[in-house]
């Protein structure tokens, strides 16, 4: 995960959710199934360490595999978080950031995967999978 100056708070759609995040990441885009699946068109995410983040309420955690689950806001159903539980980051959806300014964006992985409708643009990076970006 590569770490940035960026701090932001953030929260559901009602407000039954919050966080603080240090050091969050660029966004990436994500076009896989799954995210497609649970956000209805692809994922834009920032992550940010676990000891990064101090999350106030209680999200609701759907596993999609033995080590890969989502969260969201059980009262609205706000989409905010992505977890694979052997990492020691999780994922934030760029949408329930209240601060973006000056948080760039690193590309679009698992391109192959992404819906017949929309056109990534040429001049963006885009990956069939996603790499820890090198240092």
């Amino acid at each position: 995960m590569s770490e940035s100056d960026h701090n932001t708070t953030g929260a559901c759609a009602c407000g039954a959710i919050t966080y603080k995040a240090e050091q969050v990441a660029p966004v990436w885009y994500c076009h896989c199934q799954q995210c497609r699946r649970m956000t209805g068109h692809f994922m834009a995410a920032s992550q940010v360490a676990l000891d990064k983040i101090e999350i106030t309420g209680e999200p609701k955690w759907y596993y999609v595999n033995q080590r890969s689950r989502y969260g969201f806001c059980p009262d609205c159903g706000s989409q905010m978080f992505w977890r694979n539980d052997e990492n020691n980051y999780m994922s934030l959806t760029a949408g329930c950031m209240d601060n973006t300014a000056g948080l760039s964006d690193r590309g679009h992985i698992f391109v192959s995967e992404k819906g017949d409708y929309y056109d990534i643009p040429a001049d963006q990076m885009q990956s069939e999978y996603w790499e820890e970006p090198a240092e």
